[in-house]
C-alpha cells in the first residue's frame, strides 16, 4: 500500500510537469501554424491553374512541403502565396489563362501550339515534367485489336486538343493509317475510360494513371487487352506558362513560383514515396495506386530552348495540316513563345539557350 501510494504521488508530480509541457507544445504548434498563415497572407498572391494529374507532383510537393520535411516550406521561402486551381484538361487551363482567372498555369506543347496558330500568345517559362513513356494505346482484342494496323475501321477515342491528339496522328501514320480510316470520338480522360470499359470504344489513346485504373478493373480480363507503348513517337512535356503581359506585370511572382517548384523537385527526388502518397491524396486516389507509374526522374525544372523550339515547330506543321486543314499561318519564330529570363534569373544552370 505504501509503495502504491508513493507511485501515485510520483505520477501526480510527473503530471504536474507533464501538463504544462504538453500545453506549451500545443501552444508552440498553434503559434507556428498561425505565424505561417500570417506569413503567407502577407506574401504576393497568384492564381495558379494546374493539371489534376500526376504531372503536378512537384507542385504538390512544394505546396505540402511541411508534411514532407518540417524544416522546409517551399512557397513561403520563395515568397509566394499561390491559389492552386485544379483542372483535368489543357483547354480548360487555356480558358483560365486567356480569361484572366489565372495568372500562371501548366500546359503541354499541343494546346500552346493550337493557341499560337490562332494568334493567341501564351509563353513558356519553364518545363516541369518530360516523358516519352506516358501516352499509351489500349484496345480490346475481342474487337480485333492486335496491332497498330488493326485500328482500321475501329472506334477510337482520344482527348482532343491535347498531346494525345498528336500522338494519335503520328501513331496512325506509322501504321499506314489516317484519321479517315477510323471512327473518332473526342472526350475527357475519365469519359474515355468509361466508354472503353463499356466497350463503346474499341481503342483509346490515354495516359497514366487511367491505364492502370482500367487494367485493375475487375471486369477486365488482362489477357484480352492489347497494350502498346511507342517511345519513339512523342516526348510529352509539361510547362509553366503565362500570358506575356502577365510575366511582365508579375515577374517577381513568376520567379518565386519557379524557386518554389525547384524546392518541390528536390523534395520529390529525395522523398519519392512521401511525395507520391501526398499526390495520391491530392488526386483523391486510393493509397499506392500511383506506385507503378510514378517516376521521380521525369520531374525536372529546366528549359531547353533548341529542343523545345524544334518540337513546337514540328507540332505546328502537323496541326496546320491535320487540324486546321492548311488554313492557318505557322509563326516564323517560335522562340518568341519561350521566355528565358525567368529561369535565367532564378537558376541559370537549368537553362540551355543553344
Amino acid at each position: 500500500m505504501q509503495r502504491s501510494a508513493r507511485n501515485m504521488r510520483r505520477g501526480f508530480k510527473s503530471s504536474i510537469f507533464l501538463f504544462p509541457l504538453l500545453t506549451l507544445m500545443i501552444l508552440v504548434q498553434t503559434i507556428t501554424g498561425c505565424a505561417r498563415k500570417n506569413d503567407l497572407k502577407n506574401l504576393p498572391k497568384a492564381n495558379f491553374v494546374v493539371f489534376q494529374l500526376f504531372y503536378s507532383a512537384t507542385i504538390v510537393a512544394a505546396d505540402q512541403s511541411k508534411q514532407i520535411d518540417t524544416n522546409i516550406d517551399c512557397f513561403s521561402a520563395a515568397g509566394l502565396n499561390p491559389v492552386i486551381i485544379k483542372r483535368s484538361k489543357g483547354p480548360e487551363i487555356v480558358d483560365a489563362l486567356i480569361g484572366g482567372s489565372a495568372d500562371f498555369g501548366t500546359l503541354a506543347n499541343t494546346p500552346l501550339v493550337f493557341q499560337a496558330l490562332q494568334g493567341t500568345d501564351i509563353a513558356i517559362f519553364a518545363t516541369i515534367h518530360s516523358s516519352d513513356h506516358d501516352i499509351k494505346v489500349i484496345g480490346h482484342k475481342s474487337a480485333g485489336i492486335t496491332s497498330g494496323a488493326s485500328l482500321r475501321k475501329k472506334r477510337v477515342g482520344y482527348v482532343g486538343g491535347t498531346f494525345g491528339e498528336i500522338f494519335l496522328n503520328r501513331y496512325l501514320a506509322k501504321h499506314g493509317l489516317g484519321r479517315g480510316d477510323i471512327s473518332l470520338t473526342s472526350a475527357g480522360p475519365a469519359q474515355l475510360r468509361d466508354l472503353f470499359l463499356s466497350k463503346s470504344l474499341d481503342v483509346i489513346i490515354v495516359w497514366e494513371p487511367l491505364i492502370q485504373d482500367i487494367m485493375s478493373d475487375p471486369a477486365i480480363a488482362k489477357n484480352e487487352i492489347f497494350f502498346d507503348i511507342d517511345r519513339s513517337i512523342y516526348t510529352g512535356r509539361i510547362h509553366l506558362v503565362a500570358k506575356p503581359q502577365t510575366l511582365r506585370q508579375k515577374r517577381k511572382e513568376a520567379e518565386s513560383l519557379v524557386k518554389a517548384l525547384i524546392c518541390g523537385e528536390e523534395l520529390t527526388q529525395n522523398n519519392p514515396d512521401k511525395v507520391r502518397k501526398l499526390l495520391e491524396a491530392w488526386l483523391e486516389r486510393d493509397p499506392d495506386t500511383l506506385k507503378e507509374v510514378f517516376t521521380p526522374g521525369d520531374f525536372h525544372i529546366e528549359l531547353n530552348v533548341p529542343i523545345l523550339t524544334k518540337e513546337l515547330e514540328s507540332e505546328a506543321e502537323w496541326a496546320r495540316d491535320a487540324i486546321f486543314s492548311g488554313k492557318t499561318q505557322i509563326p516564323s519564330d517560335f522562340s518568341k513563345y519561350i521566355n528565358t529570363s525567368i529561369l535565367e534569373a532564378v537558376a541559370p544552370d537549368r537553362l540551355i539557350k543553344r
